[in-house]
């Protein structure tokens, strides 16, 4: 037994030589049980080795993967041929897997990929086929878009792009809805990779950074990060809700969990005594169960009030849906969602001093902020609107929000809100606020 062969190869014949190739080869292994087999005559299907990529473009948060008719699924179940995949494609005698993956991304979905990251290699279906697939994950970024994709049409190509969150890649994964093998396991890949990437998970250090507008330094839009719940020194947060105003739980890690979490009264060791934000909201909604779209209602900060906040806004940002289908957005509501809340609070500041008479000493308390009166709103937290659970990009959703905040200081040159901060919670916010902020010519970072 020892030094004998375990696999003889008694003769390999092939039977069909076309695009792909059909040998038939005649061997004896040895088995498990030491001794060798009769000779079997096996078929193995000769298609050649492939690539495969799971695509992350980190400016939209989202994963892109295309579509396109494969026949060979006709009668398989329900499919009506199409299929959602990876990126996909053979490697070429004159390549290396990574050349041809970089290939195949462009002719795609045209996006140009650098470091391709190997994820695995492995046989597709051993049982009659020899190829090999080399899997790996890329990032990408709006800028290496190159084409517009489609596939190669020279050999027939007909691709549709597609792109979704990875939260939408995972809930599909779940619910048994993907049918490519190479994208289950990138997907499970991506997953595992999400829980410890700090570009997606981590949440950042408290941290302030200010862009000033440049025909009025007084007027900042800037960015706070880190936890909600570490910012101190801002008169309003805006809270972003569904259309039935109902705040998460507050054992949730959204920020209505937080907000409603920070803003209630709690015992010594930390357990909530009275949920002071969300009853408060509650009473305001006098039994409603839905309000519209961009609907703002004020109400107490609670216990928040220890962190300079003055008042919590809650914004209709994202329509309920029927009981099971979660929550949607939609991006074309963002801004006006934030030019509401915005007016909103200028014109409640705007109303308590016009109240009085201009030269009253009520009015010169206000402004100087003595006794019973307060000043004025002078900074506001939003909070990425529809970035979280709604699934829209972080970048899209920051971009919105800056032209919004910029659209409000041309409209409002005396109002007296100087601050509007976005709120980055992880490095994926981070990186869509400083990019939306650094396109805006009107912007220039300030200290």
């Amino acid at each position: 037994m020892n030094g004998s062969p375990s696999v003889i190869v008694r003769g390999r014949r092939r039977v069909f030589d076309g695009i792909f190739k059909l040998d038939e080869l005649t061997v004896s292994h040895r088995q498990f049980n030491g001794a060798m087999s009769d000779d079997k005559k096996l078929l193995v299907f000769e298609r050649g080795d492939a690539v495969a990529a799971l695509i992350l473009n980190r400016d939209s948060g989202q994963v892109i993967l295309v579509e396109q008719f494969r026949a060979p699924t006709l009668g398989k179940g329900s499919s009506d041929g199409n299929m959602i995949e990876a990126v996909a494609g053979m490697i070429r005698a004159t390549e290396t897997p990574e050349q041809a993956v970089i290939r195949e991304a462009r002719e795609e979905i045209g996006y140009r990929i650098k470091d391709p990251e190997h994820i695995a290699t492995f046989f597709s279906s051993p049982g009659g086929s020899s190829e090999r697939i080399f899997l790996y994950y890329a990032v990408v970024e709006d800028s290496d878009r190159i084409n517009t994709g489609g596939g190669d049409r020279s050999v027939g190509e007909d691709i549709r792009l597609v792109s979704m969150t990875p939260e939408e890649l995972f809930e599909r994964l779940r619910r048994a809805e993907i049918e490519d093998p190479k994208l289950i396991i990138a997907a499970y890949h991506l997953r595992d990779r999400i829980k410890t990437d700090p570009y997606w998970l981590k949440v950042l250090e408290p941290d302030t950074i200010e862009f000033a507008m440049t025909s009025n330094p007084e007027f900042a839009i800037g960015i706070k990060t880190g936890s909600i719940l570490d910012v101190a020194g801002v008169d309003v947060w805006v809270n972003s809700e569904n259309t039935d105003m109902m705040m998460d739980r507050i054992i949730g890690r959204s920020i209505s969990a937080n907000i409603r979490y920070g803003g209630a009264e709690k015992d010594a060791n930390g357990v909530v005594r009275v949920d002071t934000i969300a009853e408060a909201l509650r009473r305001k909604l006098n039994g409603r169960t839905y309000v519209r779209l961009t609907s703002v209602i004020e109400t107490e900060s609670g216990d928040l009030i220890k962190q300079g906040v003055k008042r919590i806004v809650h914004v209709a940002a994202v329509d309920g849906l029927v009981p099971g289908k979660g929550v949607r957005a939609d991006p074309e509501v963002i801004s006006t969602c934030l030019d509401k809340v915005l007016e909103y609070v200028h014109q409640s500041g705007r109303s308590q001093l016009e109240s009085e008479p201009g030269n009253s000493l009520m009015v010169r308390l206000v402004r100087h902020g003595v006794g019973l009166f307060s000043p004025p709103d002078r900074s506001i937290l939003v909070p990425l609107l529809g970035s979280g659970e709604s699934g829209l990009p972080a970048h899209d959703v920051a971009t919105r929000l800056v032209r919004a905040a910029l659209e409000f200081f041309r409209r409002h040159p005396k109002t007296a809100l100087r601050k509007i901060y976005l709120l980055a919670h992880t490095g994926r916010d981070k990186e869509a606020c400083m990019k939306a902020l650094a396109k805006q010519p009107e912007l220039s970072p300030s200290g």
